[in-house]
């Protein structure tokens, strides 16, 4: 206990000189100007949630009361409700990330390894002032053949939730996490900090889904980094549809076994005045790495967006690709595209990128009208197809959801 206590007050320390340390990208937050969220009373059954929770739930992405092998639900400050259906008992493992530091002390290992605590303000302030946020364990060899779901929620408006996560795939477990974080009908602004650490097992695989649905005077600010071991692989889907004052994340793996590969994937709608700044970085450490970074890009209105990529190659055997695609439906967006590639006395190492940016083609949207389509619905259909949001695990209502977004988009961009 005393190693723990002495290994947290050197985190305060380094945090608290980091309290006012400005982020390298995106606009930069009075975190002053909001208070931290109000802690809520638990539950026994998640029959009980409210109906705008389950609806702000539901809109990120996680069905509440859905069969899934793991839930985990947060509101405001507090994990309100967490369980892992009876056939996964003792298979894998979901709570606040604070009650498994106090069941597991050694678990100050995964704490702060792999994100650093004086990255910048953000994730200084989410040591100093944290509220909750996961842990999930799935045991070594399990592979889970139902999703699992965590649920982060705002309900207040003004107000910062600052989450620490922790993933730990023990080696061959595999399982499909979908996160869903969102604010509540009524609490339109506020600061949501995501600090999120993944441990990727040798001959494990996560497939990682992230829908964001945030109230339009809302920040966020993610800060996220996966290791990965020997033939483990990790896949991240980022999905953005609904306009927010801005967001600003560069997730980072690090491919450090033998033939680890790791694919990135952003579908972003951006609309009104959005601020949108995005990316990934890969760290191709060893023998057989292989990696992507994929962005598809839709912008309208006044939005602005940024999508980097950042490929750095340590080993003459790794190969990876940037792409980012994007469409333009306003004169006043913005989408800039910032690849870079890097290569560190790996001579023979294949790195890519590709970057396009301009309108459907009008051949494309006449096709579709001479087969009888009206114009928006020609452009609803082209803009789905380009989102590509055949997503694994994701419910029909939401499905149906972001159908409607894109098609009332379509007519509105006529």
């Amino acid at each position: 206990m005393k190693i723990q206590e002495e290994y947290f007050r050197g985190l305060r320390e380094k945090a608290e000189k980091a309290l006012t340390k400005k982020a390298s990208f995106g606009p930069d937050i009075d975190l002053s100007e909001f208070y931290l969220c109000s802690p809520q009373e638990r539950i026994g059954d998640i029959r009980e949630v409210g109906d705008k929770l389950k609806e702000a739930a539901l809109y990120a992405g996680v069905e509440l009361e859905s069969e899934k092998a793991a839930t985990y639900l947060q509101v405001d400050r507090s994990a309100v409700y967490e369980k892992v259906q009876k056939a996964f008992e003792g298979k894998l493992e979901i709570m606040s990330s604070r009650k498994a530091l106090e069941k597991y002390p050694e678990l100050i290992e995964y704490w702060w390894s792999l994100v650093p605590v004086d990255a910048d303000k953000y994730t200084a302030f989410a040591e100093l002032c944290p509220t909750e946020g996961y842990f999930i364990r799935v045991f070594p060899h399990v592979k889970v053949d139902l999703p699992l779901q965590a649920c982060l929620l705002v309900s207040e408006t003004a107000r910062v939730q600052s989450v620490h996560n922790v993933v730990i795939l023990e080696e061959g477990a595999e399982i499909n996490l979908i996160t869903g974080c969102a604010s509540v009908r009524g609490a339109e602004s506020g600061v949501h900090i995501g600090i999120s650490e993944f441990y990727i097992g040798n001959n494990a695989r996560l497939t990682f889904t992230m829908v964001h649905n945030w109230g339009e005077s809302f920040h966020v600010r993610p800060r996220t980094v996966a290791k990965l071991g020997k033939n483990a692989f990790f896949s991240s889907t980022y999905v953005l549809l609904k306009p927010l004052a801005s967001i600003q994340a560069f997730p980072q793996v690090i491919l450090e076994g033998e033939e680890a590969q790791a694919t990135f994937q952003n579908i972003v709608f951006a609309k009104g005045d959005s601020y949108i700044d995005l990316g990934s970085t890969l760290l191709l450490k060893n023998k057989g790495c292989r990696g992507s970074s994929i962005s598809r890009v839709c912008a309208m209105d006044a939005a602005q967006v940024f999508a980097r990529g950042r490929l750095i190659a340590f080993h003459d055997d790794v190969q990876a690709h940037l792409e980012c695609k994007g469409i333009l439906f306003s004169d006043r967006a913005q989408i800039v595209s910032i690849p870079e590639l890097e290569v560190h006395g790996a001579p023979k190492a294949r790195l890519s990128h590709e970057a396009a940016v301009g309108p459907f083609e009008e051949e494309a949207v006449n096709y579709l009208r001479a087969r009888g389509l009206k114009k928006e619905e020609a452009l609803s259909l082209l803009t789905q197809g380009f989102l590509n949001l055949d997503l694994p695990g994701l419910p029909q209502a939401l499905r149906q959801y972001i159908e409607e977004i894109i098609r009332v988009t379509s007519r509105d961009v006529l």
